[in-house]
């Protein structure tokens, strides 16, 4: 459960991140996506845990 609840907390924190650096670099700089493929990767492990 506490594995869960860190990566729901750390997943938002990215999120916050992503959103920032979207509209300071753009939708599609590398920044972005690579934060982009990072959620999707925490997104992963989260539906592994559920």
């Amino acid at each position: 459960m506490i594995l869960k609840e860190a990566l729901i907390i750390e997943i938002e924190k990215e999120r916050k991140c992503l959103i920032e650096t979207a509209f300071k670099e753009g939708f599609t700089s590398n920044n972005t996506v690579e934060i982009s493929q990072f959620i999707d990767d925490m997104l992963n492990e989260l539906e592994k845990i559920n």
